[in-house]
């Protein structure tokens, strides 16, 4: 027979008990978000070495019609799509600044 001090220590530990699984699964789904976070961070850089990529390639381009425009004795702004160009750029720029702080 079992003392009432003893049964009140057993039911503490049975209290106690019942969230084992909640901190096993708890646990368990930290490991899960390192796993998907590190997934994430690999996607970032990829997508941050591709858009630089294409933001340098880009302004390879736009020198290229500045160069052209200045020996044609023209402006670039009176080329159509040029600001589009420049803005997209500058967006890609930003976007490139904002993936690089998403990986710290």
């Amino acid at each position: 027979m079992l003392f009432s001090k003893e049964r009140v220590e057993l039911g503490l530990i049975d209290d106690a008990l019942k969230f084992v699984e909640r901190v096993e699964t708890g646990a368990k789904n930290i490991d899960i978000d390192e796993k998907e976070l590190n997934n994430v961070k690999t996607t970032i850089e990829i997508d941050i070495d591709d858009l630089q990529g294409n933001i340098n390639a880009l302004k390879k381009g736009i020198q290229a019609v500045e160069s052209a425009a200045k020996d044609l004795g023209v402006s670039p702004n009176d080329i159509p799509k040029y600001k589009l160009v420049l803005n997209y750029i500058e967006y890609g720029e930003k976007q490139l600044q904002k993936g690089k702080q998403l990986l710290k």
